[in-house]
This record gives C-alpha cells, sequence and structure tokens, in this order.
C-alpha cells in the first residue's frame, strides 16, 4: 500500500470512528454530518469524498458489526478434542457477549430501539436482526440433528432468544455507561471511589451471566 493509499485508509478509519461515537451518544435520527464532521474534525468536502451521506457511512458500520458477530460464533463439533458441545456452546455464548461490550458503541447503536431510525435505515437494522435469528436457527437446527435440542419451532425459539438477549446486552451497555459516567463524576470531585463499587449494576459478571445465559436457554430447548 502506498503512502497516500494509507493516509486515505486511516482517514476513512477516523471518520467512521467518528461517527461510531456521534451515532453511539445522539441516535442515529439526532445524529447529523455536520456532527460526524466536527467530531472527527474534518472540512465538508473530505467527509464526502469517502462517503455520500449518513445513511451509507451508518450501513457500513453495521456491516461491520455483523461480521464481527458472525466471527465469534463457532460451528458445534462432535470431535471430542473440541471438547462438550454444551461447553462450545457456552464458549460462543462468552465470545459473544465479549464482542458486544469490547465494541459497546457499535452495540449500542445495533441494539437502539428501532423506531429510533427512519423508515429506510429502520429496515435495514431489521434485517440485520433477521441476519442473527436466521444464524440462531441454523444453531438449534444443528442442535437438533445431533440429538441435543428437542424438535421445536426454531423461528419462535430464535427471535425469544434474541429478545432476551437483545434487552440484556442493551441494559448492560447503559448501567456500564451510568457507572463510568459515576466514576469520572467522583474522580474529578476527588471522591476516587473504588470503580469496582460502579461495575453493571444488578448483573453479575460476565463469567456468571454465560452461565446462567446457557442454562436458561438449555433448559428451554436443549434434551
Amino acid at each position: 500500500m502506498t503512502r497516500a493509499q494509507q493516509r486515505r485508509a486511516q482517514r476513512r478509519s477516523a471518520i467512521l470512528a467518528a461517527a461510531r461515537r456521534v451515532f453511539s451518544r445522539k441516535g442515529y435520527h439526532e445524529a447529523s454530518i455536520g456532527d460526524i464532521i466536527d467530531e472527527a474534525q474534518i472540512a465538508r468536502g473530505t467527509f464526502y469524498l469517502y462517503f455520500h451521506s449518513k445513511r451509507e457511512i451508518f450501513a457500513e458500520l453495521r456491516d461491520a458489526f455483523l461480521e464481527l458477530i458472525r466471527g465469534s460464533v463457532q460451528r458445534i463439533s462432535l470431535d471430542p478434542s473440541d471438547g462438550e458441545p454444551l461447553q462450545q456452546m457456552r464458549a460462543n455464548f462468552r465470545r459473544v457477549m465479549t464482542v458486544v461490550l469490547e465494541h459497546e458503541q457499535l452495540a449500542a447503536i445495533m441494539l437502539r430501539d428501532p423506531m429510533s431510525f427512519d423508515a429506510d435505515t429502520r429496515v435495514e437494522v431489521e434485517q440485520f436482526f433477521d441476519q442473527i435469528i436466521t444464524l440462531i436457527e441454523r444453531a438449534i437446527e444443528v442442535g437438533h440433528a445431533l440429538g441435543m435440542a428437542r424438535d421445536c419451532d426454531r423461528h419462535t425459539i430464535a427471535v425469544a432468544a434474541l429478545g432476551a438477549l437483545r434487552e440484556i446486552l442493551l441494559r448492560m451497555i447503559d448501567a456500564r455507561r451510568t457507572a463510568n459516567a459515576s466514576t469520572a463524576s467522583a474522580d474529578s470531585a476527588g471522591g476516587a471511589e473504588d470503580g469496582a463499587n460502579h461495575s453493571a449494576e444488578g448483573f453479575p459478571e460476565i463469567e456468571q451471566l454465560v452461565d446462567e445465559l446457557l442454562a436458561f436457554f438449555a433448559r428451554g430447548v436443549f434434551t
């Protein structure tokens, strides 16, 4: 890659990062291209060298998030060397939750109420969640073929699973943000409170949460 190409790639990534912060802070509907330009500290003309619209930049962020989720889910293997299937499923749960919390800004954008988007973007967001539902349906189908999952209406279970997971993750993100804001406020005021006391209130640590979710789904779906 030439220096010019590197600079373009870096500038594009910087604009995407700025848009991610703006969307996360203001929501898609309230955010404007002007907000993104101000956040990225670039000229309006520079923005249009890379993206044509707010919707285009959002679509790229959405696709990137879906790829992260896809990449965190691994196919369940029956090879004994790969471990027990339920433990492999637990690992999938943990990877998904870790990805969401590590990419909190992207997750916050995607997990919000679809009504906060304009009509066209709302359709795109619902398509994103439809793809997640399909991933869950396929996982249940594989589990049934392996004798691990009961015979059930896969679509209904997948929608219910996504709804529960979506709400849990969104509440965790909001709680973490509130905790971080409280910690920052205490630090600036010289309170020096222990940040551990401001962890996602109402939720256990991630390992325990993964175990709870696995047990919940296992009792409802798995044999």
